[in-house]
Order: C-alpha cells, then structure tokens, then sequence
C-alpha cells in the first residue's frame, strides 16, 4: 500500500514540511511513499538537513514501486525548474497542479492508496490553468466526486465544512436544504468509516447569531438548516442542532464531529486549538485524501524553519485511512 504525497507550490514550503516529516517517520511507512515535485528542489533541501533521505527520480508509476529509495515523479515543468522563494508564480503552481492531477490519476488507477497533499497557491493554481477555488474542489472535479465534505480535525476535534471556498457574501446564497442534508450525510459516514467511531453523534451550526432567534436576524435556519437536519434523522443520522457556533464550539467534547456552515465559522475553533497538528481531509472521494492544516507560508519559505508537525499528521492519517477504506 503506497500513499501519493504531492510536494505542492515550490515556491512555498511543501517541500520542506514533505521532507522533513518524512525524516521523522519510520523506514517501514517511508518506504510505502510516492512523491511528485521537482526533483532538483527536494534534493537541494535534502541536502541542507543533512540527507536524511535517499530521493531516487522515476519516470511512471510503476518504476516507483521498483526503487529502494523514496521516487520522485516529475509533473511537466520541473525539471529544470529554480524556486524563487515567496513568489507567486506560473510556474511553480503549474508544477503543484500537475502534481495532483498525478496524485488523482494514481489513486483512481490502484497505483496509491491514499493521496497527501502539501500547500499550494490558490493563486498560482490558477496562473497555470487550474481555475478551482481550492485544491479540496480541484480533486474531488479530477475524480468526478459529486459528493465531498471538507473536514478539518484536531484530535477528537472534527469539523466539515457546507460552504468552503466562497466569499462570506456568498454564502447564504448557496445553502440549500438538500446540501446540508448531503453535508450531514457525508461527515456522518467519514466519521464511521475513517475515524471508526461507532453511530457517531453530530451537532450543526446555525448561520446566524443566536440561531437566529426565531426569525429575527435571517431565515435560514428555520426554512434551509433545521429541515435538512430532520431529513438526515429520518436517514437514522444523530444529530442535533442548529446551535449558535459561539455556544456550541466551548462544548464540542459533546459531540464526534461538528457541520460548520462556512470555512472561517469551522476552521477558526480547529485551528486555535490544534495548529500544527491538525489534519485537513476530503470525505466522499473514492480515496483517502488530507492535508497540513496551513498554507504556502511564503513568508518563511527558503529559511528550513517551517513545522512539519501538521504534515506529518496529514502522512500518518492518509495512512490511517487508507488501511480503513
């Protein structure tokens, strides 16, 4: 069982926290790694942490299950690459893209069990062509996925999201009473079939302040989310709500998993109490997916002081996953 790590934007620091964390992690799940990125940009960094690794280039699929170091597949473009550091670019997120459609494709042909996917730049994304909102909407449209959840989880702390990559403005626009009830749907079985929590007990967010009160600050919880939650109670789903998210996150210990109606509203609590060890994963694909819990962090990149606390937990969970799926 093999799991597919994309090194993501190499301008940022995916290749960093890719390397690094694989350092930490025992021989035995390094050797069941397959990567995708610039060759010549993972050995420079290898080299600065004192070649900890042995990268071997491949050119396909199957000459990565023959090699006795970690392969490395080149997606077009990086070959000759030379990073420019903190820069948004064409070709880097070119390289990132590229990246995940090889991840996807080796995942939906049974060449890896399970795909990690290290940052990339939503904005170099699309310079290159690849004109999704994130990398979660990106792969689930590479695998024809009509039904996905974005989950982060800290711990016990798990959270999906309705609406993920829209402007707030926006948001209220999309809800709609069969998404919720899909979104309830979805998290409820990820939560069964990857985190292996038996007949899990889900609570939902409402939109507005104090749920609303009955009408008095907006509508959507009386016409769009309550029904959607006594939709997915018919389907035999536990869960309660909508709760007002300022009292329900100080108790989620109550609950196996919380449907947030919109990123910030579900990825702020996560966050502030597991940064650095939370995990990103998409529910509904065909295939394990997860993520660090941060972005490119242009910033710092180039310096080898990035954490790769987050990327080793996204490692470890896809392999999680994948013996569970």
């Amino acid at each position: 069982m093999h799991i597919f790590i994309n090194c993501g934007d190499p301008n940022g620091i995916g290749p960093e926290v890719t390397l690094k964390a694989l350092a930490e992690l025992p021989q035995k799940k390094r050797s069941h790694t397959i990567l995708a990125g610039s060759y010549n940009v993972l050995q420079v960094i290898n080299k600065m942490l004192g070649e900890p690794l042995a990268l071997e280039r491949v050119e396909s699929l199957d000459d990565a299950k023959k090699v006795e170091g970690i392969p490395v597949l080149e997606p077009k473009g990086a070959l000759d690459f030379q990073p420019s550091y903190g820069l948004t670019a064409v070709d880097s997120g070119g390289i990132s893209g590229r990246g995940i459609v090889l991840g996807v494709a080796a995942c939906m042909n049974g060449g890896a069990a399970a795909l990690v996917t290290a940052p990339s730049s939503k904005e170099a994304l699309h310079l290159a062509g690849f004109h999704y909102p994130g990398q979660t909407e990106m792969i689930a449209s590479l695998c024809r996925a009509a039904r996905f959840i974005m989950i982060l989880a800290a711990g016990k702390l798990r959270v999906g999201i309705v609406t993920t990559h829209v402007a707030v403005r926006d948001v209220s626009e999309l809800l709609r009473r069969s998404l919720v009830r899909d979104k309830i749907s979805i998290l409820h079985e990820t939560v069964i079939n990857w985190f292996r929590v038996d007949n899990p007990r889900l609570a939902v967010t409402s939109l507005n302040p104090h749920a609303s009160e009955g009408g008095l600050f907006g509508w959507e919880e009386e016409e769009i989310i309550i029904p959607a939650i006594e939709d997915a109670r018919s389907d035999g789903v536990l869960v309660e709500g909508p709760f007002p998210a300022d009292t329900l996150f100080p108790r989620w210990k109550d609950f196996d998993a919380i449907l947030a109606m919109y990123h910030d509203q579900g990825m702020i609590p996560v966050k502030m109490a597991g940064f650095g060890r939370a995990v990103n994963a998409t529910g509904g694909l065909p295939f394990p997916r997860t993520s660090p819990d941060h972005g490119t962090a242009f910033d710092i990149a180039g310096k080898m002081i990035a954490d790769p606390g987050s990327m080793k937990c996204a490692i470890e969970a896809a392999f999680r996953f994948a013996g569970r799926h």
